[in-house]
């Protein structure tokens, strides 16, 4: 692929708030070619979630990177952004982005900016850590295409290349290797398709070079053309042209494994059952690693992994279920009805957004008070569902009449029930049942909303009085169930108070959810001064990544 020339007001360097735009502007890319990528995924299971899973990855990765403050370094950014794929990895394909990503954040330890060299020494230290990660390395995938890019941007550093020249050659190569896998791999070669990893890290590579170099090598609007066989034959392609055989394709299982002192080799021979499996990944360090296997016996991988640490987000897919589902969407099954039931739900902030749809949402849509989302933009999030039945939860009092409404002009049949807040919506998704009605669920799912308190945290913008007393600008306040009900100086003690006002020697359990850029720190001391309030509750912490409240807590 040609390489257009540079204008010479080009930085030399990037500093790390400039690697941080960088990768805004690869996960736009990724987000545009999602459904593209999807597609093309035949290897290693065609279960069309190659570009859901980079996507979702590379989300978690930037997430990370954006709690860091105004001007980091770049050392610190890849870091954060190694840490955040770590945790939120998805699939094979992204686990190995995950790994590559380890070796890039290794290579510009701190460094706080980068030029060709460091980038180049970078890459390579990605591939290198990407390839050890994977017990069979096969040419024609993401391995390669990123070891090709590697290599050629070595290249072009070692003859005095500049940044943005390194970057855009890197990139240029990635697109060279991504057109070579068609023939690399038999499966791809038979499937009339390029690789859809490999396609998804040169579309993240080329966003990158486009970013620093303000050019871009990459048509974005023409890349159809790699989705279709060299031969221009019209034959399907991608998951229409593979069927899944009689035994199916087994379980996608993957989980956080805290805890374990031994090495992610070691735990990926303990686990047993895997041994034949090529898509195995076990990645990370002794006390936290992301544990990525295909299966046909989960719960016999997941009882043996229990002996050796602790299970945190479990996530368990049927594959040859998503590879149906592939092939429906991509035109192989007829009408995109895939006769399934599903919830889609409103939620702000990538912390919730990964927690509603480990807990089985079919899609989430953006917004919260504040930033309600337009109908337009439900209606959206009730085509990606992909369902031929759908709940919408709005999880605001504000939303219920734009739900309803999206409700009435959607092409499939539309349920709302109308969740007040965050807490009730989960409440109601953990209520829901694929394999019984809409009626039937929605009432199941307003029952379950029925004893669910929410307790928003947040400060006074101005001062003002409340029953319980004034209220001075700053302050911080609850609003509990949609009432202002406690204020005070800190946030212990206004939670405390509002747990009080509900009763909460009655409750079972709470739940706090950290909003973004609160301490985590801070959320383990409240944890602990409900406890000492409560010693009967049980009480959970997780990440919302909401804006505005520093604290949603949910209380049962």
């Amino acid at each position: 692929m040609a390489v257009p020339e540079l204008s010479a007001s080009i930085p030399a360097v990037v500093l790390g708030p400039g690697l941080r735009r960088g990768l805004r502007a690869a996960l736009v890319r990724l987000v545009q070619q999602r459904d593209r990528i999807n597609d093309l995924n035949v290897f290693p299971v065609p279960d069309g979630d190659t570009g859901t899973n980079l996507h979702l990855t590379l989300q978690a990765a930037l997430a990370e990177a954006e709690e860091l403050g105004p001007s980091p370094s770049a050392g610190a950014v890849a870091a954060a952004v190694a840490h955040g794929a770590l945790m939120g990895a998805r699939g094979n394909s992204g686990v190995i982005l995950s790994q590559i990503l380890r070796g890039v954040a290794t290579g510009l330890k701190d460094r706080d900016q980068v030029g060709p060299e460091e980038l180049a020494a970078a890459l390579r230290e990605g591939s290198r850590m990407a390839y050890r990660a994977v017990k069979r390395p096969v040419e024609g995938t993401i391995l390669s295409v990123v070891r090709d890019a590697a290599e050629v941007a070595a290249t072009a550093a070692a003859d005095g290349a500049s940044l943005a020249e390194v970057l855009q050659a890197a990139a240029a190569e990635a697109w060279d290797a991504v057109e070579r896998s068609r023939n690399q791999l038999e499966v791809l070669r038979l499937a009339g398709v390029v690789d859809a990893g490999g396609f998804g890290a040169a579309v993240i590579l080329s966003a990158l070079a486009e970013e620093v170099a303000g050019t871009g090598i990459t048509a974005w609007d023409e890349l159809a053309p790699l989705a279709r066989p060299a031969n221009g034959s019209v034959a399907p392609s991608g998951v229409l042209a593979t069927s899944a055989p009689a035994a199916g394709f087994g379980y996608c299982t993957e989980f956080s494994l805290l805890g374990s002192q031994l090495e992610p080799l070691e735990v990926r021979e303990r686990l047993g059952s895997e041994a034949a499996d090529d898509s195995a990944l076990v990645v990370g360090e002794p006390g936290l690693m992301h544990v990525h296997i295909h299966t046909d016996q989960p719960w016999e991988v997941l009882s043996r992994a229990a002996d050796l640490g602790r299970i945190e987000r479990l996530k368990v897919e049927d594959m040859t279920r998503q590879h149906h589902e592939a092939r429906a969407r991509s035109g192989g099954g007829g009408a995109v009805d895939l006769g399934l039931r599903g919830v889609v739900l409103v939620a702000p902030g990538f912390g919730f957004h990964q927690l509603l749809l480990g807990l089985g949402a079919a899609a989430v849509v953006d917004g919260g008070q504040g930033s309600n989302p337009a109908i337009e933009e439900l209606l959206q999030g009730i085509e990606e569902a992909r369902c031929s039945e759908v709940i919408i939860l709005p999880n605001n009092s504000n939303l219920v009449l734009g739900a309803e409404q999206a409700a009435r002009v959607s092409r499939v049949q539309v349920a709302v029930v109308p969740s007040r807040n965050l807490p009730q919506g989960i409440a109601a998704l953990l209520a829901f049942d694929p394999e019984v009605g809409l009626e039937v669920n929605r009432k199941r799912m307003r029952r379950a909303m029925a004893d669910v308190h929410s307790i928003e945290v947040t400060t006074a913008v101005r001062a003002s009085e409340y029953p319980g007393g004034a209220i001075a600008r700053g302050d911080t306040i609850a609003i509990v169930d949609g009432e202002l009900a406690a204020a005070g100086k800190g946030v212990e003690e206004v939670v405390i108070a509002a747990l009080d006002h509900l009763h909460g020697d009655r409750l079972e359990v709470v739940t706090i959810y950290r909003g973004a850029g609160t301490d985590s720190e801070e959320a383990r001391r409240l944890e602990q001064a409900i406890r000492a309030r409560y010693p009967t509750l049980e009480v959970e912490g997780h990440d919302g990544g909401q804006s505005l409240y520093p604290y949603i807590v949910s209380a049962e």
